[in-house]
């Protein structure tokens, strides 16, 4: 059987301030056709379907068309939780969809049974902290001592998939969202991804002993971790400056059976975005002159600018009026060197609002999201500032 492996889709993101709406609606289009032209028979999105907790409307509307349409085929989706979704708002009505073939684990819940498609078990498991598997081993009548942390609580998981009956009857998918490492060695990481402190969130790629294919999410560059079987999908659009130079892609993933043994290929297809994000670096002149010599639809890319005169003015003002999708504004000129800081920030932050940031450090600092009687606090905080004239 053949299926598509993706995850990271962070519907609802922006870039420069912008939506990344249109853009993630093209990204959609290409998954859809590559499903169909692939000859796939699912579709498995690892995680993070959504940039936050409290998704824009917009944002809930394009994942409802897009789940409709594959429902429409009649072609599986397999979908988890990630950290940056809400799990229970994700898999809301999920019994009555999974009607439709659109497979939704967004929580830890009840009794783990695999989705069956030709003849191979795939095993969704939503992300989860320890305290989450906790809670479930508690309510199923197990013993959760063992479960100290991320690793721990993973494994108490995935050993009570490997005693299933029909783990040993069919092969076997795992998918996950999850910072997994090799022996304690990070993935190659963007700066986009929310990791805990530390490394309290890190689970080594063993516990997934006896999966012939383990389709990961979380981190945004594709690769293997530990073996080729043991792979990250990456995010199929480039999410921040530190992914410029990555190759945005989805994997198509063929499982067969040869004389009795499970063999697993796969292969990377490009992913072609509607608008790029790419780095443009020279002084404040050249970099105008550069922009203003493009077409419309390259002015319209994502820009991290890299300035190298000693004393620019108005840089901001200059570059948005080519590039008015600018996102980042960085220096290497010879004040930056002297001070021995490479590419140093600008002072104005042009990605992030004061609600955005405030919502990464308390996830930061507390190791998890706002929750729903939280986030509506720290909404009514912002909008009384609001409405008092400053900026929030």
């Amino acid at each position: 059987m053949r299926f598509v492996h993706t995850s990271d889709l962070h519907l609802g993101r922006k870039l420069a301030q912008m939506s990344l709406e249109p853009d993630a609606e093209h990204m959609l289009q290409q998954l859809s056709a590559l499903v169909e032209r692939s000859g796939s028979h699912a579709l498995v999105i690892a995680g993070d379907v959504f940039e936050s907790p409290n998704p824009p409307e917009s944002a809930v509307r394009l994942w409802d068309r897009f789940i409709t349409q594959m429902a429409r085929r009649h072609m599986p989706v397999l979908v988890v939780s990630g950290n940056h979704d809400s799990g229970a708002r994700l898999s809301m009505g999920s019994n009555l969809i999974a009607l439709s073939g659109v497979h939704i684990a967004g929580e830890l819940t009840g009794e783990l049974e695999p989705v069956v498609v030709e003849n191979v078990n795939f095993w969704l498991v939503p992300f989860v902290r320890p305290a989450d598997v906790r809670a479930w081993a508690k309510a199923q009548g197990m013993d959760a001592g063992s479960v100290v942390n991320y690793d721990t609580a993973l494994r108490l998981v995935l050993d009570v998939v490997r005693q299933h009956d029909a783990f040993a009857k069919r092969p076997n998918v795992c998918v996950a969202h999850q910072f997994v490492t090799n022996a304690g060695v990070s993935p190659e990481r963007s700066d986009s991804e929310h990791l805990s402190l530390g490394t309290l969130d890190n689970v080594d790629y063993r516990v997934f002993e006896g999966f012939d294919y383990v389709a990961l999410g979380h981190i945004h560059r594709p690769q293997r971790m530990g073996r080729d079987e043991v792979r990250y999908a990456g995010s199929p659009l480039k999410l921040s400056s530190s992914e410029i130079n990555q190759q945005k892609s989805f994997a198509v993933v063929g499982i067969k059976q040869v004389d009795g043994r499970t063999q697993v290929k796969y292969r990377l297809v490009p992913m072609e975005p509607l608008r790029d994000f790419r780095q443009e670096r020279g002084s404040v002149e050249e970099l105008v002159r550069r922009g203003s010599q493009e077409d419309e639809a390259m002015r319209q890319d994502f820009v991290h600018a890299v300035v190298t005169d000693d004393d620019p003015i108005d840089v901001v003002a200059r570059l948005r009026h080519v590039w008015p999708n600018l996102e980042q504004v960085t220096f290497d000129n010879a004040i930056t060197r002297a001070a021995g800081i490479a590419e140093a920030p600008e002072e104005i932050d042009l990605k992030k609002g004061m609600r955005e940031l405030f919502q990464e450090f308390f996830e930061a600092q507390a190791g998890k999201p706002l929750e729903d009687d939280e986030q509506k606090l720290v909404d009514d905080v912002f909008e009384r500032v609001s409405r008092g004239g400053d900026e929030a």
